[in-house]
């Protein structure tokens, strides 16, 4: 699996594992829904991908990996910190549309 598969898998399996703990911090119905909508996203961005091919020496598919990766970190980082739920959905957000870039770099 390349890297970029692979940053793709990471991030909907991180989801997944903390989907439940990240909408139990939601105290509203609309950041539920927010965050559910980019959990549909991370997914069907990997499914979507499973089967293609990346060309992990492109500079383009590098650099996505590169902020893939980093949103993954920032992501793990605010597991500690729920209370801010609003910009955790923002995280989630950002993370989900470089996946969405990935994925439109697939071949």
């Amino acid at each position: 699996m390349g890297n970029a598969l692979l940053a793709l898998q990471n991030q909907y399996i991180f989801l997944t594992q903390n989907l439940s703990m990240i909408l139990a911090a939601c105290p509203t119905q609309e950041q539920r829904d927010a965050i559910q909508s980019q959990y549909v996203a991370s997914r069907r961005n990997y499914f979507n991908c499973i089967n293609k091919i990346f060309h992990d020496d492109d500079p383009a598919v590098a650099n996505l990996v590169r902020k893939m990766q980093s949103g993954q970190t920032t992501l793990t980082n605010m597991m500690n910190g729920l209370n801010d739920i609003a910009k955790v959905i923002d995280d989630i957000t950002q993370v989900v549309k470089i996946g969405a870039q990935l994925v439109s770099a697939a071949g």
